[in-house]
């Protein structure tokens, strides 16, 4: 089967190609998936830096992005049949052209919905659904502040905030990042991070925070979120009441709501560039910094 593997934690050169990586066994509840996109994140870039962690034995197959068909199916999958269009988000794997996947993490691509898209949304994307609509629960009205509204995970965010209907939304981000954001709506109060702090931008404070950046600028955040307040980090955390960590639950149902969202073309996904699948682009792909929008890798 066709892949690229990973030979050991490190530079971009341990990800090299390969057409001789086994198939994958169906587990009962898991269906086989032949790939069509897989998209580049964040979390794949800390993974082979060996910053998530270095307990998987190596050679493996990294990636955590799904997009293709189901070309077979476990004898306990009750929900997807062969031919079906799906997407999820699965931890490794997903650099190859087969990938086995439990039903309870897949959703069904609409058919306005293209394979490109797909794999760009089901990591930050679906990250930034679940903040919204679960951990940081947004009411109408909030005053909300969200980092790094240039990310896949920011970027989401700041829609279906505006959505859930909160009232001024704020966002940290510089240069293109920013402009990006004000071309997506315009009523984002969109704070240059480099020139201005949070205290000058909301001295009135706001009522939720998303965090996707740590550290300081969590600390920061911290002074501007109102006593009653809640702060959701990605990445930290603080000894704070108002402060919880989290991390994306991947799941079918909540990544089949957001693709509904976009097949109604109630929410935009940004793709930055498309290459074919092989891994001197995944290679190029994970050296690039500060991209604007998703970056796909499809597959033959």
């Amino acid at each position: 089967m066709k892949a690229v593997e990973m030979l050991d934690y490190g530079a971009p050169e341990v990800l090299v190609d390969t057409n001789t990586a086994p198939q994958p066994v169906l587990k009962p509840k898991q269906v086989l998936v032949k790939q069509h996109a897989t998209a580049i994140d964040p979390y794949d870039v800390k993974f082979r830096q060996g910053l998530m962690g270095t307990d998987k034995p190596t050679p493996l197959i990294p990636g955590s992005s799904v997009a293709g068909v189901v070309v077979a199916i476990g004898s306990e999958v009750t929900e997807f049949a062969v031919g079906d269009r799906v997407a999820a988000s699965t931890h490794l794997k997903s650099y190859a052209a087969l990938v086995a996947v439990g039903q309870s993490l897949l959703a069904k691509i609409p058919a306005q919905v293209s394979d490109v898209q797909a794999a760009a949304s089901v990591l930050g994307a679906q990250t930034g659904y679940q903040m919204i609509m679960t951990d940081l629960a947004i009411q109408p009205g909030e005053t909300v502040l969200i980092h790094g509204g240039a990310g896949a995970v920011g970027m989401m965010a700041i829609q279906l905030a505006k959505r859930q209907g909160a009232g001024q939304i704020y966002t940290t981000a510089h240069g293109p990042g920013a402009a990006a954001i004000r071309a997506i709506d315009p009523t984002i109060q969109v704070i240059d991070y480099q020139t201005t702090t949070l205290t000058e931008a909301m001295p009135d404070g706001v009522d939720a925070v998303l965090d996707t950046i740590g550290g300081e600028t969590l600390r920061a955040s911290c002074q501007v979120l109102k006593p009653d307040g809640r702060l959701v980090s990605l990445v930290d955390s603080v000894d704070d009441p108002r402060v919880t960590q989290s991390y994306l639950q991947a799941s079918g149902a909540q990544l089949a709501a957001l693709l509904a969202l976009i097949a109604d073309g109630q929410v935009t996904l940004l793709i930055a560039d498309e290459r074919p699948f092989n891994a001197a682009n995944v290679r190029y792909f994970q050296t690039l910094h500060h991209v604007v929008g998703k970056l796909v890798l499809t597959f033959d």
